[in-house]
């Protein structure tokens, strides 16, 4: 296992990790029975949560912040936001009327209650505008009013339903910058400069940028690697001139801290995952079903995704057959999947012979301590900076 001892990873970080927690994710609604049977007794029923889509964002030109009920009649309220960037202002117009802007991000959708049985449709085109005055593409959102008296004259009892019956507008609960929490000085933007700003060049996107910044750090750090003492509990870059000068050595944590760091200080979006499950914990010892380990991602906005890469294992990427670079929630499940596992292909770095080749997981000498710190049972955290 490459990097030595890794369980004590996990307390490395200078700041407090959030657990992942799961919920049930806004979708679109569907048109549901007015009538529902009563569960079988002895029963219960159980929903297939995920927060996937909360932790791995994109950027969106529109997107569906917030959706409530009509604080006074029929129909939905709407926040949106936009990643477009300089973005000005968004446009909307219903059912073909006229464009106009919307104030604040806010759009009210509201039906007139008929007290009659007829279903009432009513399609929305919203466009983001930036600074410059360049349109985004149109979005589209069709909302459908079914009131209670459409049932009422089949016999049935049952409310009106407003339903969102189609949009490709996504709802989002976070947003890329949420996860990006590393603040670099402008001492550090000079020494990562001066350190690395040579060695990155020629990089054009985040992902480029990002991998050769993996490369650079590893030709420095990789002859350094062992267990690190209480002393680099300090600032990414002060672990980075400890470890240089022989006071100390770096292990998962401290690499995943330093390349996070660097990475923000040349505007490259990263963030830093930590893994362990704990079964329990005791006074003599605690109980694990998986060790700690500090993965890192990177966000690409040419790719418009997050990407896994991981200073410890020596991999600048994982790919995923007939799909291209993958993040670390893609890697996990691809990783305890028999079939899919056969399709991903990791980039090795090798900061001896500064070589870089890519290798079939199967066959990679990293498969065990891939299969070890992300196994089925492994938990993940990972760190929010803003709910706004």
């Amino acid at each position: 296992m490459r990097g030595g001892p890794m369980m004590g990873d996990i307390g490395v970080a200078r700041v407090a990790f959030l657990p992942l927690l799961t919920f049930l994710a806004l979708s679109r609604p569907a048109l549901i029975s007015a009538q529902e049977s009563a569960p079988p007794s002895g029963s219960e029923t159980v929903e297939l949560r995920s927060n996937e889509p909360e932790l791995y964002p994109n950027f969106e030109d529109v997107a569906i912040r917030s959706m409530e009920r009509h604080p006074s009649g029929v129909g939905l309220r709407l926040g949106f936001v936009s990643d477009t960037k300089d973005f000005s202002h968004f446009l909307y117009s219903t059912n073909r009327g006229p464009f106009q802007a919307m104030e604040n991000g806010s759009l009210l959708l509201a039906f007139e209650d008929k007290h009659s049985p007829d279903v009432q449709y009513m399609t929305t085109v919203i466009r983001s505008v930036n600074r410059s005055g360049i349109v985004s593409k149109d979005y589209h959102i069709d909302v459908n009013y079914y009131p209670r008296e459409l049932y009422a004259k089949a016999g049935q009892t049952a409310p009106g339903y407003v339903i969102v019956k189609k949009t490709d507008i996504p709802i989002v609960s976070s947003r890329v910058s949420d996860w990006v929490g590393s603040r670099p000085t402008a001492e550090d933007l000079e020494f990562a400069r001066a350190t690395f700003g040579k060695r990155i060049e020629g990089g054009g996107t985040s992902l480029e940028k990002a991998r050769r910044l993996a490369r650079a750090l590893l030709d420095d750090l990789h002859p350094h690697r062992g267990v690190p003492s209480d002393k680099m509990k300090a600032s990414p870059f002060e672990q980075y001139r400890r470890a240089m000068s022989g006071k100390d050595f770096v292990w998962c944590g401290n690499l995943a801290d330093i390349f996070v760091h660097s990475c923000a200080c040349f505007d490259i979006p990263a963030r830093m995952i930590k893994m362990i499950r704990y079964w329990s914990k005791g006074e003599a010892f605690d109980l694990l079903m998986a060790e700690g380990h500090a993965t890192t991602e990177v966000f690409d906005e040419a790719l418009n995704r997050w990407i896994w890469i991981d200073l410890t294992f020596l991999m600048t990427g994982m790919e995923l057959s007939g799909y291209g670079p993958i993040h670390m929630a893609e890697l996990h499940r691809s990783l305890n999947d028999p079939d899919k596992i056969k399709g991903l292909t990791a980039i090795e770095y090798d900061p001896v012979t500064k070589t870089e080749k890519r290798v079939s997981v199967p066959a990679s000498t990293s498969l065990d301590s891939l299969l070890n710190f992300f196994k089925k049972d492994q938990t993940f955290t990972y760190r929010r900076m803003s709910s706004k």
